[in-house]
Parts: C-alpha cells; sequence; structure tokens
C-alpha cells in the first residue's frame, strides 16, 4: 500500500526545551549510577542506538507490512481521527495539527496455542502521522513486536524515517509504572507521584533518569521502533519527556540526527 498524503506542520521546538542536545559520548561521560539494573539495561540500549558496530544489538531494521498482517489473519480497523487529549496540548505546542487527519488502527488477533497463551489476545492501538507515532494500547503475547507494526502504519501514511516524536498515553505497564511512580517521581528527585507540578519533566540524554527510562517496557519498544526505522549511528532518542494527565502516565520519546560527534563513539 502506498503513503498517502497528509497533512502536516513542521514542528517547532516547545519553551523549556534546549536548542541543543548535551553532547557528551558515553565512552567520555558515564552518569552516575543512581538505580541499578534498569539503569544498566538502558545504558546497554543508549549504546545500540549510538554505536553501529556493538555486536550486542541483534535489532535489524523491520519489513513488516500492513498486507502481512492482513495475510496472517489480524483484525484491523481504521479511522481517522485527532490527537488524542491526554497528548494533545504537548503535541500541538510542537506544530502538530489541531484536525482529525491522523490515521488511527485497531490491530488485534489472538495469541497462538502455546502454552499459556491460548486465548490471549495481542492488541494494538496506533495512531500515525508524518513525524508522529501515538500509542494508545499496546497488549502483545506473541507475534510480531509494537515497534514492527507501527512503522508497518506508518509507512502507510509517510516515510518512516520522517518520525521525530513518539508518545505512549496512559501508561499501563507495570515494570514501566513501578519505576516512574514507585522511583523516578520520587523523594530521592524531590518529586511526588501523583506531581504537585503538571508541567512535564525534561529527562535529558545520558543522565541516569534518561537511562533509566530507556531501561523500562516502553523505553525499550522506543529504541526497538528506532531501531527498525534508521540505520543504528544515525538516530537516537534526544530526550524523554514525562507528564501526569489525570493521575495517568504520558511520556514522549524525542527522536534526532545523532551529533557528529556523539556518532563517532563506535
Amino acid at each position: 500500500m502506498a503513503p498517502s498524503e497528509q497533512s502536516w506542520v513542521p514542528p517547532n521546538r516547545p519553551a523549556g526545551i534546549p536548542t541543543t542536545t548535551p553532547d557528551m559520548p558515553p565512552a567520555t561521560s558515564t552518569p552516575a549510577r543512581r538505580y541499578g539494573k534498569i539503569q544498566d539495561e538502558g545504558a546497554i540500549r543508549q549504546r545500540w542506538l549510538e554505536t553501529p558496530t556493538d555486536p550486542t544489538c541483534q535489532i535489524q531494521p523491520s519489513t513488516l507490512t500492513v498486507d502481512d498482517l492482513l495475510i496472517a489473519r489480524w483484525r484491523i480497523h481504521t479511522s481517522y481521527n485527532n490527537i488524542p487529549f491526554q497528548v494533545a496540548e504537548n503535541a500541538f505546542a510542537l506544530g502538530y495539527a489541531n484536525r482529525a487527519v491522523y490515521k488511527q488502527t485497531l490491530t488485534q488477533n489472538h495469541a497462538g496455542g502455546e502454552l499459556g497463551l491460548a486465548g490471549c489476545e495481542n492488541m494494538y492501538d496506533i495512531l500515525v502521522g508524518k513525524g508522529l507515532i501515538i500509542a494508545e494500547a499496546m497488549f502483545r503475547s506473541d507475534g510480531p513486536q509494537f515497534s514492527q507494526i507501527a512503522r508497518a502504519y506508518m509507512q502507510e501514511v509517510a516515510e518512516p524515517q520522517s518520525l521525530r516524536h513518539f508518545y505512549v498515553c496512559d501508561i499501563v505497564n507495570i515494570d514501566t509504572k513501578r519505576f516512574v511512580e514507585k522511583v523516578l517521581y520520587s523523594s530521592r528527585n524531590d518529586l511526588t507521584w501523583p506531581p504537585v507540578c503538571t508541567a512535564p519533566l525534561i529527562w535529558e540524554y545520558n543522565t541516569p533518569e534518561y537511562q533509566g527510562l530507556l531501561g523500562t517496557r516502553i523505553g525499550k519498544c522506543a529504541v526497538y521502533l528506532v531501531l527498525e526505522i534508521f540505520p543504528r549511528g544515525t538516530y537516537y532518542i534526544a530526550r524523554i519527556v514525562t507528564w501526569d494527565e489525570n493521575c495517568s502516565f504520558e511520556i514522549r520519546f524525542d527522536i534526532e540526527p545523532i551529533p557528529a560527534s556523539l556518532g563517532s563513539t563506535g
């Protein structure tokens, strides 16, 4: 299926986000280890994005298409909608259109018959537009990864390498929620959950908090999405933005070209 034209406004950097990314390659600047194993996992994935020669990364560019899903008998329902309210204000500040021009697809099928999976359901609710992927739901028991399916839908409306922002709404993943609500938003960072301040918090590249978030299940999904769209060592997650919307956790990953000096770490 060929990509269709999509209404598009080039994103503007909102107030509060610096105009340059800290140029701190891990080879010369290693963040303090504040969050244990989950930060270690994030540091590994940070390295995968930056270093095309790292032999521990096995993630390859995805070739999955929507036609492949149809052949595999996934149930697919598509409509055009506005950006979900939970992240709308944030996305509009980046320049995305406040109109129902984004392709939203609910994708479902039942898991295979392996022990413990039979009868479970795989479900993804994904909204895409040029530069943008928003996940409203992702539940996987088996089959393709979220990142592969999201890239396939992105390809239907725009070149996947136009991706600059990846949002996840109302996160319910236990691993990610536990880290955010019990560890990240805690007294050790002079924060609480729910937060007293409703303004989004920006977690800069190559900090302990950034690495901790990359080490969560949702953070790993973001890393795999970048690795399956861009050649390794060309684009990375420049920063992660988090906030609370009615006691629900929202997150945004900013995807940018790797600075020249950072790209030389491989």
